[in-house]
């Protein structure tokens, strides 16, 4: 294997696999190699929690077939990376062995925000984050009865109806008064709590889990609140998540909660370049969404090829399916009535519209499917509101 790389990618989720996109659609010699800490092909995270109930494959949602990397020249290492040396230019592997760089585009996402709970039951926890994870989930499945999910956001959501759909008795807690309380207004999240509550889901709202303790019989006995016991065959923690830092804070790079960068995603090193759930920009904002990861990690591989092209911030939509519903979340605006806001209620239909200077510039939805794609592109557009008002009457 050599040991120098024109490109190195650490990081082989979205972002790190559309890096590596970006800097092919600029330079189609230079030798790139991705470091991939987990033990398959780079796959689509998202679909994970999806695909529960039916299971999947250790191949499954693969974002590139293999013969795509071969063909274009990109090499995946299945390890992962121990430290960062800014000065040679060099990264030491945990798998043993250097490599150097001559640019280097740190993707390394994500990891989950762990329960701070008392007890002897911490290590139990089950913290749900990727394809791992998933499988130790389901080798678990048969000899589950009951399951607390932590989370009351996407992850957490669609867990719990996952394993209600599998026949377990589940019960989920939140730390917030309304389910999805960051992308919904408060019509969504009292829809999709009633949703789950009829689908015999126990909710647990502005409450948190406080210890997890071992009982004789192997259950778990969780503490909830200040009045609430239970005991479960298996917790689940799903409450979010935090920037993958250490690396880049021990390299010595500039970071706060994520590592910081300008905005064509370069670090504090001007051959060091970060995307997705890591980086922060300008504005402090660190994203966590899919298809933000999706579109930095482009841009940084260009980027680190040559080009200059600069990070427009924009919003990004995000939907949820559980129980045959369908919710839509498009740039919800921090305070809630919005100035400008139109809200329409028809059938088992839901839309929530907000502009400035009569433009859309968020959207919230219930139930239109058919139309999710064309309100995704009104809110990217700025559709004017009448435009708005006559394509989703009705």
């Amino acid at each position: 294997m050599n040991s120098f790389y024109e490109y190195i990618v650490i990081g082989a989720g979205i972002a790190g696999i559309k890096a590596a996109e970006g800097i092919r659609m600029v330079d189609a010699d230079g030798e790139i190699v991705i470091i991939n800490g987990e033990d398959r092909m780079p796959y689509k995270r998202t679909q994970l929690s999806k695909h529960l109930v039916k299971g999947f494959e250790k191949e499954a949602f693969m974002l590139h077939p293999q013969e795509w990397y071969e063909k274009n020249n990109i090499r995946i290492i299945h390890t992962k990376v121990k430290s960062v040396s800014l000065i040679h230019k060099s990264l030491t592997l945990f798998a043993a062995g250097q490599l150097q760089w001559g640019k280097l585009i740190l993707a390394t996402g994500s990891s989950p925000i762990p329960l701070m709970v008392k007890g002897n039951g911490k290590n139990e926890i089950l913290y749900f984050r990727n394809a791992a994870d998933a499988d130790a989930l389901l080798d678990r499945t048969s000899g589950l009865q009951k399951v607390i999910v932590a989370g009351g956001g996407v992850l957490g959501v669609e867990l719990a109806a996952a394993m209600n759909q599998l026949g377990k008795t589940v019960s989920l807690v939140h730390n917030d008064p309304f389910l999805m309380n960051r992308h919904f207004d408060e019509f969504q999240s009292d829809h999709l709590y009633h949703l789950m509550s009829s689908n015999g889901i126990q909710l647990l709202m502005h409450e948190r889990v406080k210890s997890v303790s071992k009982t004789g019989s192997g259950k778990l006995l969780v503490e909830i609140g200040e009045m609430i016991q239970l005991l479960t065959d298996q917790l689940i923690a799903a409450r979010g998540v935090y920037p993958a830092i250490e690396l880049a804070r021990q390299a010595g790079l500039d970071t706060q909660t994520g590592i910081l960068v300008n905005q064509m995603l370069q670090t504090s090193h001007p051959d060091v370049y970060a995307a997705g759930d890591v980086a922060q920009h300008a504005d402090k904002f660190v994203s966590g969404l899919w298809h933000d990861a999706e579109n930095q990690g482009l841009i940084a591989g260009q980027n680190a090829a040559g080009r200059q092209i600069k990070r427009s911030a924009r919003a990004y939509r995000l939907k949820l399916e559980v129980f045959g519903q369908f919710y839509f979340s498009f740039n919800k605006p921090a305070v809630l009535p919005s100035k400008d806001e139109i809200i329409r209620e028809t059938n088992r239909m839901y839309h929530r519209f907000f502009f400035c200077n009569d433009k859309l510039v968020g959207a919230l939805m219930l139930n239109d499917r058919e139309r999710a794609k064309m309100l995704e592109k009104a809110v990217v557009e700025a559709w004017e509101k009448e435009k708005v008002m006559q394509s989703f009457a009705g």
